[in-house]
């Protein structure tokens, strides 16, 4: 029925994972789990090589830091994946994928979203997290772009878009490539029926930067796209929206002011532009950038020196 597919590099995760899932998924399966721990080769390369090993015809491809919550859930992945038009689902994603660089969760209308939350790097309680459409209650929706925290296909579908293990060497945006090659060819869904804890949040770094950056320029003539027929004023607000994120983003990971202008001049300058939206956006990443030359100088001024010592000496009292 199913192989379920893990890249590990924990074993003491990966043995929780899997006394969860037998005690879970309800059908009949199969554990691939590579001990990526000591290769540290690329997601999409142990997915390929795993997938090419499996017996069943669905593929559920995991993060180990996760537990299901949901009783016989390899049921609802069978359902859900019996429509032939449906080649990809997830527990998290969203309905638009913007040309600027950015993950699944900048929304045209709504994301889709059902997770127990546990946060790893912060004091922050574990949450229930379900977000949806408030004007459509099924539990499947159709999305852009799915999180790779559990993306489950057929093995018809695998073989013909097998993950670009070429362009994507690392452990970021394979998911949100991966969404857009099968979305060429089949329709994705983002699903709540099915419950999982997360045992970590994202934290977005340059690697992951430069992973989203590549995204973009993959399918930069097929961006954006939407599951919702989107007028051009609502793709422009989606456009400028995402636009803001990315700035944020490149500043806060300490990108040269060179380069979060280049970036922000290349994707501005296309169908999309109006003279208002770019004022107003480059205020905002000449508030950004200045707001950091401020937090650079503050620190700057706090760390202790030894040069500063010998500026203005004590002087030595002589003896009477």
């Amino acid at each position: 029925m199913i192989s379920v597919i893990i890249c590990s590099k924990e074993q003491h995760h990966l043995e929780r994972l899997s006394q969860n899932i037998r005690e879970t998924i309800g059908v009949p399966y199969e554990i691939i789990a590579t001990d990526n721990s000591v290769r540290q080769e690329g997601i999409c390369a142990v997915y390929n090589s795993a997938a090419s090993k499996a017996r069943f015809s669905l593929l559920c491809f995991v993060h180990e830091d996760v537990l299901f919550d949901t009783p016989e859930w390899g049921k609802k992945i069978f359902m859900h994946l019996q429509n032939k038009d449906i080649g990809l689902i997830g527990i998290a994603g969203g309905d638009a994928k913007s040309l600027v660089p950015s993950s699944w969760y900048i929304p045209a209308r709504s994301n889709h979203i059902h997770v127990f939350q546990h946060y790893r790097y912060n004091d922050t309680k574990p949450t229930h997290i379900l977000v949806t459409d408030p004007n459509n209650d099924c539990n499947a929706k159709r999305a852009s772009a799915l999180d790779g925290v559990f993306l489950c296909t057929r093995k018809e579908v695998f073989d013909q878009h097998p993950f670009d293990e070429v362009l994507f060497r690392g452990f970021h945006g394979y998911d949100i490539d991966y969404s857009l090659q099968v979305s060429t060819t089949h329709e994705l869904l983002s699903i709540s029926d099915i419950l999982i804890h997360h045992f970590s949040e994202g934290r977005p770094n340059r690697q992951w930067m430069e992973s989203t950056l590549q995204v973009s320029r993959k399918w930069k003539k097929r961006l954006p796209v939407s599951v919702h027929p989107l007028t051009h004023k609502e793709f422009g607000d989606h456009h400028w929206a995402a636009m803001q994120m990315f700035i944020q983003r490149l500043v806060t990971m300490d990108y040269s002011t060179l380069a979060i202008s280049r970036y922000f001049i290349y994707y501005s300058f296309n169908s999309f532009f109006t003279i208002r939206r770019f004022g107003s956006m480059t205020k905002y990443l000449l508030t950004c950038l200045a707001e950091r030359a401020s937090d650079e100088r503050k620190k700057t001024l706090a760390e202790p020196s030894i040069q500063n010592a010998f500026v203005n000496p004590e002087p030595v009292k002589q003896r009477q």
